[in-house]
């Protein structure tokens, strides 16, 4: 199932803006599109989308309660932050992101779109990005 957060409509309707084909993958049809505070349930596991533009418009993460864990996507990384330079991404933007992401009390288990997993906790004390 893919899923898009509803801000990101545009880009799969342009192929300027859509850059899965820069990178080969293709035509993406969305099955389902979703806004801030919407509840995924997948594989009975549910899942609350939090928008986190900057990366594009419609970044989100996804987090899981129950199991405390967050999948950030591109809006964070362990160290580090996604590339805001792509269509609809703003520097200013992701970091008002990270800063809704700071003022989350769980310590989340933090799975990126890249690289190594990390805490919220971690990232709060450590990322240059979320000082």
């Amino acid at each position: 199932m893919v899923v898009a957060y509803k801000d990101e409509i545009e880009y799969f309707k342009d192929q300027m803006k859509d850059l899965t084909h820069a990178y080969g993958v293709g035509t993406i049809v969305v099955d389902k599109h979703v806004a801030e505070n919407d509840v995924l349930i997948i594989g009975g596991i549910s899942f609350r989308v939090i928008h986190t533009p900057g990366h594009t418009k419609g970044s989100c993460c996804f987090v899981c309660e129950d199991e405390k864990v967050m999948f950030t996507g591109d809006t964070l990384f362990k160290g580090s932050i996604g590339r805001y330079d792509f269509p609809g991404g703003d520097h200013d933007t992701i970091l008002l992101s990270l800063q809704k992401l700071k003022t989350r009390t769980q310590n989340y288990k933090i799975y990126p779109g890249h690289g190594d997993f990390t805490t919220l906790n971690d990232e709060k004390a450590h990322n240059p990005y979320m000082k």
